[in-house]
């Protein structure tokens, strides 16, 4: 049979670049989180409840990211999928570099937090233009 895919270069961009802006956008949250309001945050000094609050808030970054990139981008979740795919190899990165100051399963659990949160807010978004028939109301 004939194939009716066909590779869309505008669409390919316009993914790209949704992919940049909600990951830089979800990086910035994150430094803003941690290094600002906590002024840096790791496993060995920082309290319990202190690490729980900033866990929380890097997660609503990250969905915040995945929300503007959805925004963005003309194919649903495919860059949540992207965005995800980065947090593995950041994730994988830190953790084999030395960088990542804690116990490998709380690095683990940190990504996987970050992926559920980028692919929550994708869902929410996707969600929500569904039901507001694509369009932004003020």
């Amino acid at each position: 049979g004939v194939s009716h895919w066909r590779f869309d270069m505008k669409r390919f961009l316009r993914s790209l670049i949704a992919v940049v802006i909600g990951y830089a956008l979800m990086g910035g949250i994150i430094t803003l989180v941690q290094e600002t309001w906590f002024g840096g945050v790791g496993w060995r000094e920082t309290p319990f409840g202190e690490l729980s609050i900033a866990g929380f808030f890097t997660c609503v970054g990250s969905a915040i990211g995945a929300v503007v990139a959805t925004a963005i981008a003309a194919n649903g979740r495919i860059p949540a999928l992207i965005m995800s795919g980065l947090v593995v190899v950041e994730t994988t990165w830190l953790v084999t570099s030395g960088r990542a100051d804690g116990p490998l399963w709380f690095d683990v659990l940190a990504a996987s937090s970050l992926i559920v949160a980028i692919l929550a807010g994708t869902e929410l978004f996707l969600w929500w233009r569904r039901r507001n028939g694509g369009k932004f109301r003020s």
